[in-house]
């Protein structure tokens, strides 16, 4: 073999995977960073999620597997003031109490600034925004017709999607309001010519993003795609298969939400009242044209109002539950049995599918702290 061939990156993808898969998370995001090759191989590689809790001026990263805590700093504001709409790998997706829109990588504490819904206003389209007199929201105005939008819309409202492109930087940001409406903006390559988010009117109870599709549900049970390989979301010239198969599915629903699997599929998840399975997936079979139940995600794993799934370890190496075919989930994603007695219940756990089991998680419980879930390496 030549000296070009014994090379670092010419290591085989099988040797590199068993190598990714015995670092450390932090070391294993550090070497995916190597080159193209690495980068390729550690995509491959199982993943799991780990917590952030938002405390003050503080956040903590929990590591479920490793039992590892990480203290970070991040932006030097009052964390309790933020609210975080989406995640996507290293990623999350936050707006402040002014309507200021970041995307925050919480490893490195890299900010990105979203453009301000002010630079938004373009005469072509139907909508402008007007920062209101205290600075607390906007006035939205839509088709002549003007409503105040402020922090607390997204406190109650988190119909928000983040896909982040971990080599390049490209990144595409969707969120929801009053539920007739989907701000998106989209940055590709080094075009900075047209720093405006873009409107879609469309229902929207939620949504997903894969590879340039954004998928809406909307209040009538169907589910509308949005081309996004363009400049703007467009609804696609080919057949969209789902308008013709409502999901009829609507008794016993606490939570609905959407994901897409890694090989393109469309899942509607479930959080279900009073049955003894909390929670339940579906498919639709074109072949007979219903939704049917998924009865196992494979090797794949999901965490409720994510979006998308994650090829999970096969085993339970932590004992909390994370590994292939479970679902994560936050305490408002999923209605106790003692809910009518005020009886508290943990922040978050996870539900086996195959079992229909919850393992509860209570390390970092904070209930006067924001928690979420998210899944470094996604990308």
């Amino acid at each position: 073999m030549s000296r070009d061939d014994n090379g670092w990156s010419k290591l085989y993808p099988d040797l590199l995977r068993s190598i990714f898969e015995s670092l450390s998370c932090l070391d294993f995001h550090r070497a995916g960073t190597v080159c193209s090759n690495w980068y390729a191989v550690s995509r491959s590689c199982p993943l799991y999620p780990w917590r952030i809790v938002f405390r003050g001026k503080n956040s903590v990263l929990f590591d479920p597997i490793q039992d590892k805590i990480y203290t970070k700093n991040l932006l030097g504001i009052d964390l309790s003031k933020i609210h975080c709409l989406a995640s996507y790998g290293n990623w999350i997706l936050i707006v402040d109490p002014r309507l200021d829109f970041y995307l925050l990588n919480v490893f490195t504490r890299e900010t990105i600034n979203l453009p301000s819904l002010e630079s938004s206003l373009r005469g072509d389209r139907p909508f402008r925004f007007i920062r209101n007199d205290d600075e607390s929201g906007y006035f939205l105005e839509l088709y002549g017709t003007k409503f105040l939008l402020t922090w607390n819309d997204f406190r109650f409202e988190k119909t928000a999607i983040l896909w982040v492109n971990g080599r390049n930087g490209d990144y595409v940001v969707a969120w929801a309001i009053k539920q007739f409406y989907i701000f998106s903006y989209k940055k590709i390559g080094n075009d900075d010519d047209d720093k405006r988010w873009s409107i879609t009117c469309t229902q929207c109870e939620d949504m997903a993003y894969k590879d340039n599709k954004l998928y809406v549900y909307t209040f009538d049970h169907y589910i509308n795609i949005l081309d996004f390989s363009g400049n703007s979301p467009k609804e696609p010239m080919e057949e969209n298969p789902y308008l013709s198969h409502p999901f009829s599915f609507v008794d016993a629903i606490y939570k609905l939400r959407l994901a897409v699997t890694r090989e393109g599929k469309v899942l509607i998840v479930l959080s279900l009242v009073g049955l003894d399975k909390k929670f339940c997936i579906y498919k639709l079979n074109l072949k007979i044209g219903d939704w049917e139940i998924v009865e196992s995600l494979g090797d794949e794993m999901l965490i409720f109002g994510h979006g998308v799934t994650i090829r999970a370890p096969d085993k339970d190496i932590s004992g909390g539950g994370l590994k292939s075919d479970s679902i994560c989930f936050l305490y408002d994603d999923y209605l106790s049995d003692h809910y009518l007695t005020m009886k508290r219940q943990p922040i978050c756990g996870v539900f086996d599918l195959a079992t229909s089991t919850i393992t509860w998680h209570t390390r970092l419980e904070d209930l006067s702290s924001k928690i979420c879930w998210f899944v470094p390496g996604c990308a």
